[in-house]
């Protein structure tokens, strides 16, 4: 069964089970979303599914636990049990997660900015850009354009 599918049979499913139509869901999504949704022909956001979780009365993690237990066939203890193993195993079962991302430097930015410090610091010590050129390895135009760069 597909990601999809297992997402659009627990929708219904809870639904139905709460007693609820896909009109009682419009505060999350307009009734034909749901009904998109619910015949796996769209998928939902992460904030749409934990929007539609409330109001199921459900936490998005058991929300989404639901879902994963019907795509792999499994009943949510199980599932529940074996997300248990695999974040034990990784060793950040007990670890508070960011909440937000952090601004990464791209790899190429953080490689530019060592030749940048390589190329400034022999300069420094009194090499020529030749020298430079050979002792790192860098072609000319870059020793030159990180020989003329403002540290």
């Amino acid at each position: 069964m597909s990601l999809r599918k297992a997402y659009a049979a627990t929708l219904q499913w809870l639904r139905v089970r709460r007693g609820l139509s896909q009109a009682d869901l419009q505060g999350q999504a307009d009734q034909g979303h749901i009904s998109r949704l619910e015949a796996s022909n769209t998928s939902a956001s992460v904030d749409l599914s934990a929007d539609l979780a409330q109001a199921l009365s459900l936490t998005p993690l058991s929300f989404l636990t639901l879902v994963a237990a019907a795509h792999e066939g499994k009943t949510p203890r199980s599932a529940l049990n074996e997300t248990l193993a695999e974040l034990l195993h990784l060793g950040v079962l007990d670890e508070v997660l960011p909440g937000e991302p952090t601004k990464l430097t791209p790899p190429q930015s953080a490689s530019a900015a060592e030749k940048l410090r390589a190329v400034q610091d022999l300069k420094k010590a009194g090499l020529s850009q030749a020298e430079i050129c050979r002792q790192l390895g860098l072609p000319k135009s870059t020793v030159r354009r990180l020989w003329h760069a403002v540290a």
